[in-house]
């Protein structure tokens, strides 16, 4: 190869390195601010579109199921799982609030119950064990537990906001990294 054609390869990659840069920074920058401006409104988004994937999935699951059926298989858990899905997808389209929120709502119930095996566990340990550390995690897990399960639509729109001001960041060190290639490939010319 020569080194012309080495200097064109390099100049390709770095303007397609650029390319992607920007148009990933861009979109999660724009997703971002959305996401700070409307952190109800997304979510319900997410859930409709998550819906669709479930519902898309859960008929192709039981449909092969049932085309597949032979004797002696499991095709009855997978049809279960395909109608699962579809009633998941359903439930996400039709009902999406309630449906997060009962999702919300049963994130916390396993912060609980966790905290209550922790706090079960730390009294089995000797004192000498970590047995106070292990106790106070299980009180800090269960409180998380019980903020995310009395607070269920607040929690929603907390973690919205926490995930639109990653994806601001996100796409603001996409853009400035867009931006560094930019200079790179300038110096190079």
């Amino acid at each position: 190869m020569t080194a012309a054609a080495d200097d064109r390869s390099t100049m390709d990659l770095l303007r397609g390195s650029r390319i992607t840069a920007y148009s990933i920074g861009l979109i999660s920058l724009v997703a971002g601010i959305v996401l700070l401006a409307w952190p109800n409104r997304t979510v319900h988004v997410v859930a409709v579109i998550l819906g669709i994937m479930f519902v898309v999935s859960g008929f192709g699951q039981a449909a092969e199921a049932i085309t597949t059926h032979r004797k002696g298989t499991y095709w009855g858990l997978l049809l279960l799982r395909g109608l699962i899905n579809l009633g998941i997808g359903l439930a996400l389209i039709f009902w999406s609030s309630a449906t997060i929120t009962a999702v919300v709502w049963l994130i916390g119930l396993d912060f609980v119950i966790t905290g209550l095996l922790a706090l079960i566990v730390s009294f089995m340990l000797p004192k000498d064990m970590g047995r106070g550390r292990l106790l106070l995690e299980a009180v800090i897990t269960i409180a998380i537990g019980v903020i995310i399960m009395v607070w269920p639509t607040a929690t929603k729109n907390v973690l919205g906001v926490v995930l639109g001001i990653a994806l601001v960041l996100l796409g603001l060190l996409f853009l400035f990294s867009g931006y560094q290639l930019s200079k790179v490939r300038a110096r190079l010319s």
